[in-house]
């Protein structure tokens, strides 16, 4: 792990989700797109993604590029998934 490229990131990514399941169980739908895969080429497209940043959509909307701090992405889960 420590000769990943943006290890931090993906440490930091992965403590989110995990929280993110912990706090929202099956409440939320979690997909991670490899911009390296084709298939996902009009999402990769529209919203800009780079293999060197992460990058937060929700409901279709872009939401946090790189790694946001857990109480912005609580409250923006936590305003969608609350009102539904």
């Amino acid at each position: 792990m420590e000769s990943f490229p943006m290890r931090a990131d993906r440490e930091s990514a992965a403590e989110l989700l995990v929280k993110m399941r912990e706090a929202f169980g099956d409440r939320v739908e979690i997909d991670i797109l490899d911009p390296r895969c084709s298939f996902w080429i009009f999402d990769l497209i529209r919203f800009r993604v780079k293999s060197t940043e992460a990058v937060w959509v929700l409901d279709g909307k872009l939401i946090f590029r790189g790694i946001p701090l857990w109480e912005d992405l609580e409250k923006a889960l936590r305003t969608r998934v609350d009102t539904t």
